[in-house]
């Protein structure tokens, strides 16, 4: 079996966050159950191109092929990929497409159908309320209605979550929706470097504090969807009671860093929460498997997979319920609540008096979210299709 997978950007260009990862685990772990995944996507990472050869396939190992189609203008149009998108689809036997609002959907769309492909949408939060209901609602709109209205009976719609199931149905009801979840590798999160609290906070801030207490770790691009000035804020609150705990936040900036840096300085917070920039995935192991706490307050996640990156390293949490993790509670891996400073205040007192079972933790993520029990429902579906 031969797969398309369309995306508007890939492995490397880490820019975009977790869903970039997630695709690129899933490709290799698919390539490695024999079946032949050729990448069709740009060469886009932000605002800068990947330094890769474009406009070929290029081999990343047994069964996985990438081609970076050049952009002529970053994150909105490539020549080469109108051109050469219909001979991509036209070798394989089923299109899996990521995403909704971009031109590479549109053109697979639509080369796909015409030539009577089977065609997987991944919308990857496309449909949420809160994207449909902030920047450019008008014409997303029309290119639903337009663009994807037509097709939507002809496709495979894969939901990340059991959210993005209920926001596909109501956009476009009697679709055949299949929830499969991103994954980890569950293997790749172990035997982590295991470093003192002190030692954690001065590799990231280069402060050498006398005293630490609790470490809590949030980690996203900066962009308003995520939250952070929820989080900053709270921390001002929890502080109030445990004033040696620290706040680390790893991301690239999307538009509010200098914001949360102004906020972080007018709660004369320098010396309790820092903003550390992007990290590579190293980094994040080391981060997310010597914190005490993971803490995401995301106005929206179709997933969240750094949720389950923190659980793979045996990490209570403590998120946002605009989030697809209320299972957390029941399973006894962290805290659920409402998406405001004062829960989240609350939630950090009551996190650290709870007791936690790391290795309860790291089982409830590998028997339900190791890449190797999502591909293989993968593979199920599309054989069954």
């Amino acid at each position: 079996m031969r797969i398309c997978l369309v995306s508007s950007s890939f492995y490397p260009a880490t820019f975009y966050g977790g869903p970039v990862s997630a695709t690129w685990d899933l490709s290799n772990k698919l390539a490695e159950n024999n079946v032949e995944i050729y990448v069709s996507t740009t060469n886009a990472n932000g605002l800068n191109r990947l330094n890769l050869e474009p406009n070929r396939y290029l081999r990343k190992q047994d069964n996985l092929f990438v081609k970076y189609y050049h952009e002529e203008f970053i994150n909105n149009f490539s020549l080469s990929f109108l051109f050469g998108i219909y001979n991509d689809i036209k070798k394989s036997d089923v299109v899996y497409i990521q995403y909704l609002f971009h031109y590479t959907v549109l053109f697979s769309l639509l080369f796909s159908a015409l030539q009577n492909k089977e065609i997987i949408i991944c919308p990857r939060g496309s449909l949420s309320a809160y994207t449909l209901s902030n920047r450019f609602t008008f014409i997303k709109s029309i290119w639903l209605n337009l663009f994807i209205k037509p097709f939507f009976k002809k496709v495979i719609w894969q939901a990340s979550s059991y959210l993005e199931k209920d926001d596909i149905l109501r956009k476009f009801p009697k679709s055949k929706v299949e929830i499969i979840n991103d994954g980890v590798d569950f293997d790749s999160f172990q035997n982590t470097k295991k470093l003192s609290s002190n030692e954690i906070v001065k590799k990231y801030t280069e402060i050498d504090f006398e005293e630490v207490s609790n470490i809590f770790f949030s980690m996203g691009r900066l962009h308003k969807i995520k939250g952070f000035d929820v989080l900053i804020t709270a921390f001002e609150i929890y502080l109030q009671k445990d004033k040696n705990a620290k706040l680390i936040i790893a991301g690239g900036d999307d538009g509010i860093g200098d914001k949360l840096e102004q906020k972080i300085l007018e709660l004369k917070l320098n010396n309790s929460v820092f903003l550390i920039g992007e990290v590579d995935f190293e980094e994040k192991k080391i981060l997310l498997s010597n914190c005490d706490y993971f803490v995401l307050a995301s106005e929206f996640e179709s997933f969240g997979i750094v949720i389950a990156e923190a659980l793979a390293c045996g990490k209570p949490c403590v998120v946002s319920n605009k989030t697809p993790w209320k299972h957390l509670e029941k399973n006894n891996c962290g805290i659920l609540v409402d998406n405001e400073k004062e829960s989240f205040a609350t939630a950090f007192s009551n996190i650290i008096n709870k007791d936690f079972d790391s290795n309860k933790i790291k089982n409830y993520l590998k028997s339900n979210y190791d890449w190797g029990v999502i591909v293989s429902i993968f593979l199920k579906i599309i054989k069954n299709k």
